[in-house]
């Protein structure tokens, strides 16, 4: 009994984590974009860059808010293996997105 309640709070605070890692990955993935496109690059996802037209320089708004509800769901619902390797996986992503955002900033 004393096992599954020390497993319970381990996964409530991984899903913390990982809820917070998403929402961080993305203002820095909506940093960096903006850095990029200052820059004189072009956003590559078809779906933001038809946002970022639409909505100008609101585009960030809908942005964040995705993250910020994706983040909320993994903290509630990270309750298996199954959606913290979905987490994980997320997290990996949007680090690889935010990645590479800057590293073409340090080519130019």
């Amino acid at each position: 009994m004393v096992t599954a309640v020390v497993d319970a709070i381990s996964i409530r605070h991984l899903g913390a984590v990982l809820g917070v890692l998403i929402v961080l990955l993305g203002i820095l993935d909506v940093i960096s974009t903006n850095m990029v496109i200052a820059a004189g690059g072009t956003e590559m996802n078809p779906i933001v860059a038809w946002t970022m037209e639409q909505l100008e320089n609101w585009w960030q708004i809908p942005k964040l808010a995705i993250h910020v509800v994706a983040g909320l769901l993994v903290f509630h619902w990270l309750n298996s293996r199954f959606t913290a390797t979905l987490a994980f996986l997320l997290v990996f992503m949007y680090g690889v997105v935010v990645h590479h955002n800057f590293s073409l900033l340090m080519s130019v």
